[in-house]
């Protein structure tokens, strides 16, 4: 498993594996650490059951973004084949197939937006879903406007 955080200082992308001592992460532009909260099944299982960032339970799952190269080269592939007589589709069926078998599905947590590649995904995970964002903002802009700052 690995993941694929934003730094809570200069929004900086940070990297980290689940490790068994929960060492903090240090980030690559600032040099901050990051503390993440393993559970049992990050370590063992290889799932994602609660978010190492945020410490919170809400993801979705989606397809990796970068599977569109393996369209790319199918396309150039295709786009070739009439001056290479169909030996550019070859290689553009190759690249297709490596690119969506090498990137599978992305689990990302709602609240911290914290991505877990190489995991196995979870059956209770489902796509995103826009009325559960929409109501998860709504509960932050609620909380925020009823805090007393003075």
């Amino acid at each position: 498993m690995r993941i694929a955080f934003l730094c809570r200082r200069c929004y900086g992308e940070c990297h980290a594996r689940p490790q068994e001592k929960g060492v903090p992460v240090a980030c690559r532009s600032c040099g901050t650490m990051q503390p993440l909260r393993f559970t049992r099944a990050h370590l063992t299982g290889n799932r994602v059951d609660r978010c190492a960032v945020c410490n919170r339970e809400d993801f979705y799952v989606r397809e990796e973004p970068r599977k569109l190269m393996g369209l790319v080269y199918l396309l150039l592939g295709l786009g070739l084949a009439y001056w290479t007589y169909g030996i550019s589709l070859v290689p553009g069926l190759l690249g297709f197939d490596r690119h969506y078998r090498r990137f599978p599905k992305l689990t990302v947590c709602y609240h911290c937006y914290a991505k877990y590649r190489d995991c196995r995904p979870d059956p209770e995970h489902s796509e995103y879903d826009l009325q559960f964002a929409e109501r998860l903002e709504k509960e932050i802009r609620n909380d925020r406007t009823m805090r007393d700052f003075s």
